[in-house]
């Protein structure tokens, strides 16, 4: 159940950024060190590896603390 609720986070997460087109290093680094390496050591793989693959190549912008980023 864990590595279902991670993925559909990352999956869920990741696709907003990457429709979005950039990403604040605090959200690539709540993804990546949080959510998608626990899932990766857990078994996880597939469809969120290939979404955390895209995330990846996206550009790193400040954050804009004015309004809302991404809706959660």
């Amino acid at each position: 159940m864990l590595i279902g609720l991670a993925h559909d986070r990352i999956m869920y997460l990741g696709m907003g950024y990457i429709e979005r087109g950039w990403i604040t290093q605090d959200e690539y680094e709540n993804l990546y060190e949080y959510l998608y390496k626990p899932y990766e050591k857990m078994g996880g793989n597939g469809s969120a590896k290939r979404v955390m693959d895209e995330v990846n190549k996206l550009p790193i912008r400040k954050a804009d603390f004015s309004r809302r980023e991404i809706q959660a």
